[in-house]
């Protein structure tokens, strides 16, 4: 499974679950505190930054990162933020 986040408040909804599932996390740039990411490595919790920061608020541009993240993991669920 695959959690697709966008915002640092839609981390800290799901971080309990992520953790929980042992899922794989794609977030924009700016979500993670280093902190964060040493928590999420040693629950071996993948974390991938998208290449291009998605706007929660433009369906065009969610679109677009879950396009990403289903070329790079076809076979897989996503479980999307929607603000």
């Amino acid at each position: 499974m695959i959690y697709l986040i966008f915002t640092s408040e839609g981390f800290d909804e799901a971080k309990d679950i992520i953790k929980q599932d042992k899922a794989s996390l794609w977030v924009n740039d700016d979500v993670l505190s280093d902190s964060q990411k040493e928590e999420l490595s040693t629950a071996n919790i993948s974390v991938n930054i998208l290449p291009n920061n998605a706007d929660p608020k433009n369906e065009k541009s969610v679109m677009a990162a879950i396009q990403h993240v289903e070329q790079q993991a076809p076979k897989i669920e996503i479980l999307v933020e929607y603000l």
